[in-house]
């Protein structure tokens, strides 16, 4: 989920990001290390890149004629989930989980179905996106 919050990148930084080689990222000033300062800021940041890099590799997987898309789970029943539960940001976690569509933790098998879904048939007409597979999480966070 975490990359479909607002790192706060600008239209310019965004372009940069998706669009350098992977070996030069680090030399982008969007990667300055001051830009990391709050609590899970660098992983949020990444999981954006994620999202981005995906999106400017469609139209090169769409030349060989493949699809590319990424999957960005929300709280899962598994033992990292559960720790992340048990944690210092497990209240709020949970409070989230409560309140959103699915009021429920995502299985991994919630996960492994979008995963079949995507690279099925039925989303032939789909690439160069992201699904947000949370139960509603960051729909609630956003509204």
């Amino acid at each position: 989920m975490a990359g479909h919050r607002n790192s706060g990148l600008s239209a310019e930084e965004a372009v940069q990001l998706a669009t350098t080689p992977a070996d030069e990222l680090l030399s982008l000033p969007v990667a300055a290390e001051e830009r990391f300062s709050g609590p899970g800021a660098a992983y949020t940041f990444s999981k954006e890149a994620n999202l981005l890099r995906v999106r400017a590799a469609s139209s090169t997987w769409g030349a060989r004629n493949a699809r590319i898309n990424s999957v960005s789970p929300g709280a899962i029943a598994t033992p990292m989930g559960q720790a992340e539960l048990a944690g210092e940001h497990g209240d709020m976690m949970r409070k989230l989980i409560a309140a959103s569509n699915a009021k429920r933790a995502g299985t991994a098998a919630d996960i492994t179905d979008a995963g079949a879904f995507l690279v099925g048939p039925s989303a032939s007409f789909i690439s160069g996106t992201d699904l947000l597979v949370d139960g509603g999480v960051t729909a609630l966070a956003a509204g």
